[in-house]
């Protein structure tokens, strides 16, 4: 039978390794396309200000870029390392758009990032501009095709379960592409990854300028945020791409939002259960090498709920010998756990949207139509700092919890996806990355920390003189 235990430390391991990765994902996209726009500007009107402000958040955006290609590698490890079966069973579909990506828009980011990062003096202004702009649309991109792999695994279109290698293939690169989920959630995320880029660059600009008022560079840093942030704010309330999927996953997931009644679905759940048992049998017959016609068609009209037989290997290794005790359990795991915590997140998310937007617009209103920013905005601009990050981690918790129990919406359960690893060397390496990506964390947040110190001492010495 499935361990509880190195299921839990499994998924432990991926979340620790994934989260971490993803608090560097936001600023630096946020940050790239802040860089491009202020550099912009700077060739146009040839102001310093413009360029010394381009030089110190390209500092921040350097720290950031680094440690987001470092965690990203260890995260592609894991799919070998602790989802091996994951990978065996969709890695046909879920590696292509990864592949593309590493080998396209990150190779780019990274062969430009060198030339970027020390070419000042180097290269023209007009040369420089396009290596920011270049990057800018290499990091925005390369998010085009992580999200594209993850709106299959929400919403799994394009691929088909081969009865012959016993695996997803993919059947249909153009319906990979156009998954109704991907639209919806490329705009959302870069939106909620802008909003957080914004609000950084809003606290750090405000912090500055606190402790310096004369700082001209943070002055049009907080200018320009405001503007980012405030655009951002309306294009994240277009809403999640995680209810614009009609597949029951989905549609559950958004109930749960809601607050529904979950157990309404469970009739339903089971209905697909009792169809995948018997897509599961038919299978065990092709498998003895019966391929008569009719036995496959009668397997390929219910092949599409085999995933729902699988939850039941949970419970029994005989699938096809199941009790009504054991397929009311994996109905019942199929519903979304901690429903309440969906319910509540959601207006959580509302919530910091409303209270973004209203910072924003407030420090939009001040910067372009007042002559000098109050002190109470910029103390409230550091201290709403952790609300849009916060709201961006949680949006990214509700969209993996809300598919659960499924790795694969609806073909391959989460507790199927793991390795074959003991308990032992599961803590090990849960304690390993968590130590190595908190230390990561904490050099990223020191060497930020440098940065703006240096800038403060900088410019305070400028106004002295």
């Amino acid at each position: 039978m499935i361990s509880e235990t190195v299921v839990e430390l499994s998924r432990w391991q991926f979340a620790i390794t994934a989260l971490y990765h993803f608090l560097f994902i936001p600023l630096t996209l946020g940050l790239a396309v802040l860089l491009a726009v202020m550099e912009s500007i700077y060739v146009i009107s040839g102001k310093a200000v413009y360029q010394s402000a381009c030089r110190f958040w390209s500092q921040i955006f350097s720290v950031n870029f680094v440690l987001a290609a470092s965690t990203r590698l260890a995260l592609v490890f894991q799919f070998g390392l602790n989802g091996s079966y994951f990978s065996h069973y969709v890695g046909d579909v879920f590696a292509i758009p990864l592949l593309i990506e590493a080998f396209t828009t990150l190779f780019l980011a990274a062969v430009l990032f060198g030339p970027y990062r020390f070419g000042w003096e180097r290269f023209s202004k007009h040369q420089h501009l396009l290596l920011t702009w270049l990057i800018a649309l290499a990091v925005n991109i390369s998010a085009f095709w992580i999200l594209t792999a993850h709106s299959w695994m929400q919403n799994p279109l394009g691929a088909n379960f081969n009865d012959h290698s016993l695996r997803m293939e993919l059947s249909d690169f153009t319906q990979l592409l156009h998954n109704p989920i991907l639209c919806h959630k490329m705009l959302h995320t870069l939106a909620a990854c802008y909003l957080v880029a914004a609000a950084t660059i809003l606290a750090i600009s405000a912090w500055l300028l606190q402790k310096n008022p004369a700082d001209q560079m943070a002055g049009r840093s907080f200018k320009l945020a405001a503007v980012l942030g405030l655009t951002a704010t309306l294009a994240v309330s277009l809403g999640d791409s995680g209810t614009q999927a009609a597949n029951p996953v989905q549609l559950r997931k958004l109930a749960a939002m809601n607050g529904d009644d979950p157990s309404k679905l469970l009739p339903e759940i089971s209905a697909h259960i009792h169809n995948g048992i018997k897509a599961y049998a038919l299978l065990q017959t092709l498998r003895d090498e019966n391929k008569d016609p009719q036995l496959l068609a009668d397997f390929n009209s219910l092949k599409a709920d085999l995933g729902y037989a699988l939850l039941l290997q949970r419970w029994t290794e005989h699938v096809v010998d199941a009790s009504d005790q054991q397929i009311a359990l994996a109905a019942q795991s199929a519903l979304p756990p901690q429903p309440w915590l969906l319910h509540w997140l959601y207006r959580f998310l509302i919530a910091a949207a409303i209270g973004s937007l209203l910072l924003f617009t407030l420090a939009g209103w001040q910067s372009f139509f007042q002559k000098s920013i109050p002190a109470w905005l910029l103390k409230l601009s550091v201290y709403l700092l952790p609300l849009p990050w916060l709201a961006c981690i949680g949006g990214w918790f509700m969209t993996v919890a809300g598919i659960q129990p499924w790795a694969i919406a609806e073909i391959l359960p989460t507790f199927l996806s793991i390795s074959s690893l003991s308990v032992k060397e599961l803590l090990f390496s849960v304690t390993v990355y968590a130590l190595i990506y908190t230390a990561l964390l904490l050099a990223g947040l020191y060497l930020s920390r440098e940065i703006i110190r240096r800038q403060l001492s900088a410019t305070t010495t400028g106004a002295v003189l």
